[in-house]
């Protein structure tokens, strides 16, 4: 607050005229401000003569422009949505021909309204169409000549960087797992070796055993003395 002729006014500011109504951002700034200095209660802010000297433009509304869609751009979208890798296709912006997508969704349209099919009908008629057309060009280009593609790409895309490294995973994986499966393989066949091996041990040992106790009941026959006879009976009396 400050005196002026022994009474009080008010500081104006910028910031009091923002407004998050639709009628307070309608509001002339300029008009604003004088209605308010009029009154004579608020102070002279210091930008108000740069804010007369070059008053603020008038805030121009305008419809919004409408989409610009064309037809075959449903199309468009769905031929990326089954080939994804198709997007990463180069794009040469000196050309004046149409980029091969689009001429794959205008002739899938084309067929779709001359030939009165579904989508999907006429999806696999340009499809075939393609693969017609990659094929002529291909076996043009291997002999040198020039071929002409409309509905086929003229660049082959290189692997992407991230499927070289999950088929150099897949590859040690699957080393990994070979080399352990014939780890298993080597022990399961000691085990079963060693297991053999302990059982044939065993059967000889058992064996000696067999034939060691043979001789000791043999000797001990042999060594036993001889049973006398028995005397006869007496005689009756």
């Amino acid at each position: 607050m400050a005196r002026r002729g022994g009474r009080e006014v008010a500081k104006l500011a910028i910031s009091q005229f923002r407004s998050q109504t639709r009628i307070g951002r309608r509001k002339a700034l300029l008009g604003e401000t004088e209605k308010i200095l009029r009154s004579g209660h608020v102070e002279v802010p210091k930008w108000f003569e740069a804010l007369k000297a070059v008053p603020p433009t008038a805030q121009m509304s305008a419809m919004r422009p409408e989409r610009i869609v064309y037809a075959e751009d449903k199309l468009i979208r769905a031929y990326y949505n089954r080939n994804p890798r198709e997007r990463f296709q180069p794009i040469d912006l000196a050309s004046h021909e149409p980029h091969y997508v689009r001429n794959f969704a205008r002739r899938q349209l084309k067929v779709m309204n001359r030939n009165r099919v579904p989508e999907d009908v006429a999806l696999k008629i340009v499809e075939e169409m393609a693969a017609e057309e990659d094929r002529v060009a291909s076996e043009r280009e291997a002999q040198g000549l020039p071929s002409t593609r409309h509905l086929t790409p003229k660049h082959t895309l290189q692997t992407n960087i991230l499927e070289t490294i999950q088929q150099e995973e897949e590859i040690a994986w699957q080393l990994a797992k070979k080399f352990k499966m014939t780890r298993l393989a080597d022990k399961r066949e000691a085990e079963m070796a060693a297991k053999m091996e302990r059982k044939r041990e065993l059967e000889e040992k058992q064996a000696l055993e067999a034939e060691k106790q043979a001789e000791e009941t043999q000797v001990k026959q042999e060594d036993a003395p001889a049973e006398p006879e028995r005397k006869g009976k007496s005689n009756e009396t």
